[in-house]
């Protein structure tokens, strides 16, 4: 039986990790199997492989961010961790662990029969990172691409990114969407997830004008089981490329010009950008319309609570985030970015924005909520586009590159 070795930075539960999750479940009666990842993110990713029952390991110093201390620490690491598991196949997830993995693979004992398998979820050279940054990450892909047997990239969008960048040969590059088991997404009800949520919402403080006319200090700023409200929702993690700073000021164009005074705004996540986000939401008073709900687990099963879904990223792979909406049966509007055109047709399933642009993006959240007509059309539309993006799928793709 072969072994397979996969590599991610972070142990957040995000769209690279359900991909090597979703890899490894399928396969582990096929392969013998070991994940290992970075102790970056709050361990959720580690928790759901546990509960598939999928070896995994912790790499210490493996982290998101560029240190040249923790990162040359990380690559001796991965080498040590590749020569005692000798793995068949060393299959990298992310940027950070791609570049990594891949030298430590070049330097281990076992390089010569060690197939190096490196998906990229997003172009990194392309992020939000100073043109320094992203000059140094495209010459370290580059470099690295000649140790690496096949690059599989998420989305066509990107495979077209690395060819105009020169980062890798096409010969290299091969095309694997991203896919879902829509069986297994155990959604909510709509009136249950509310629910749930509702509970996750601020209190009034006992200082605030609410609470002194009657209220006492465990009252609610506001009621999810409320018909009336209208939820524009999102699930990211609390990264600048999710442009959520975006999401904030289209909320703002539709409060201050009453488009849809109904409406609120959640997101569920988390991350290092919290504050920020909080002081842009407290500089627009849209405490009472605007709230960070936090990180859940399995947040997709929350998605029927929201009446339309939003994507406003500045850069994207493919995300499984889009595919779970649509599954959920929720209109979309997402911005043009990455291999959001391969999974959203602009008016059929859902629109498509230029990022960056919180005017057109309070619109067209404005032309769903409006018009229920609409969103059950883009709604019936997204749920037939989600069958051409199966797990099934990508799994026989995936194995058919290790199989080369």
């Amino acid at each position: 039986m072969k072994k397979i070795l996969y590599i991610i930075t972070q142990s957040e539960l995000g769209g690279a990790q359900k991909n090597v999750l979703d890899l490894a479940t399928e396969l582990k009666n096929k392969y013998e199997i070991l994940v290992a990842a970075g102790n970056e993110g709050g361990g959720q990713f580690f928790e759901a492989l546990r509960k598939n029952q999928i070896p995994c390991a912790r790499l210490r110093y493996l982290r998101r961010s560029i240190n040249p201390y923790f990162d040359l620490r990380a690559l001796l690491e991965i080498k040590r961790l590749i020569q005692k598991e000798q793995p068949d196949i060393l299959h990298l997830h992310s940027s950070k662990a791609g570049i990594l993995g891949s030298l430590a693979g070049r330097l281990s004992a076992s390089s010569k029969k060690l197939k190096i398998i490196y998906t990229v979820h997003g172009a990194v050279f392309t992020a939000a990172f100073s043109a320094a940054t992203q000059k140094i990450f495209l010459w370290l892909e580059k470099y690295t691409a000649q140790f690496k047997d096949k690059i599989i990239c998420v989305s066509a969008n990107d495979k077209k990114l690395w060819l105009e960048h020169k980062a890798a040969p096409e010969n290299k590059l091969t095309v694997i969407h991203n896919g879902i088991d829509v069986k297994k997404i155990e959604f909510l009800p709509r009136e249950e997830a509310r629910e749930k949520l509702d509970d996750r919402l601020p209190r009034l403080s006992s200082t605030s004008p609410q609470a002194n006319s009657g209220q006492t200090a465990s009252d609610k700023i506001l009621n999810l089981n409320d018909k009336k409200l209208k939820i524009v929702g999102t699930i990211a993690n609390f990264y600048p490329e999710k442009g959520l700073s975006y999401l904030i000021k289209a909320a703002k164009i539709i409060n201050k010009n009453t488009m849809a005074p109904e409406a609120i705004f959640l997101i569920i996540g988390d991350g290092r950008n919290r504050k920020e986000l909080e002081e842009k939401i407290k500089e627009r008073n849209l405490e009472k319309k605007f709230f960070l709900i936090g990180a859940l687990p399995q947040a997709a099963k929350y998605l029927k609570a929201f009446d339309v879904f939003v994507l406003p990223s500045i850069k994207e792979g493919f995300p499984y985030v889009l595919l779970e909406a649509m599954a959920a049966g929720l209109p979309i509007v997402s911005s043009l970015v990455g291999g959001t055109p391969e999974i959203i047709e602009n008016g059929q399933n859902g629109f498509l924005i230029l990022s960056k642009n919180p005017k057109i993006l309070a619109e067209r959240i404005a032309d769903i909520l409006d018009n229920p007509e609409l969103a059950t059309r883009l709604s019936q539309t997204g749920q037939e586009k989600i069958k051409e993006f199966s797990i099934e799928k990508m799994v026989q793709e995936t194995e058919k590159v290790y199989l080369e």
